[in-house]
């Protein structure tokens, strides 16, 4: 008879559950907060480095729909919005060349690389004149660089590390009973 009678002892049961599905739960739970953190950091990292932000992209079309959308007030038959007008020379040197670049394109898009002081007016759209041609210039990609604290991607390598921990206590509990096991019953 090596059974005790009475309630089975709370704290060894107690300690093993919580090391068998709690620290499992909490570590798979830090690898997933460390993989957010991780890509995020990254990309943080090396986001100016591959251009993938910073500066605005502008659109430019020949569309029918800039004769009109760019004519004055009188002109106007439908009550249509009156948009900014500029000549090719009236804008900066980085939107010159932007427009230029965009109108080479097959797409008509291109980025502005430089002062960009009527980046307003190409966000509600315009009207810029080529060699008497009009066209309608839009803004259409303005992505801003992330801006996060330099420590994230370091913070998250190592949460996820530490939930890899997490996540291998269970094997390692038990190897440890069975050690302890082992040494108790002579074998």
């Amino acid at each position: 008879m090596s059974e005790r009678p009475g309630p089975p002892r709370t704290d060894r049961t107690t300690r093993g559950a919580l090391l068998t599905y709690g620290a499992p739960f909490v570590g798979a739970l830090l690898v997933a907060v460390g993989i957010a953190g991780s890509v995020l950091g990254g990309y943080a990292v090396v986001q100016e480095e591959f251009g993938l932000c910073g500066d605005p992209t502008i659109g430019v079309s020949d569309s029918p729909a800039a004769v009109g959308a760019g004519a004055g007030p009188s002109e106007l038959a439908g009550g249509g919005p009156v948009l900014a007008q500029f000549d090719v020379s009236d804008l900066s040197p980085a939107e010159r060349r932007a427009v230029e670049r965009a109108l080479a394109e097959p797409g008509g898009q291109a980025d502005v690389r430089g002062a960009f002081p009527h980046e307003e007016s190409f966000r509600r759209g315009a009207v810029v004149r080529v060699e008497g041609d009009r066209y309608y210039v839009t803004l259409v990609s303005s992505v801003e660089c992330l801006g996060v604290d330099p420590l994230v991607l370091p913070l998250g390598l190592v949460a996820i590390l530490l939930g890899i921990g997490g996540v291998l206590t269970p094997p390692a509990y038990r190897r440890l009973l069975e050690r302890g096991d082992a040494g108790r019953f002579g074998r």
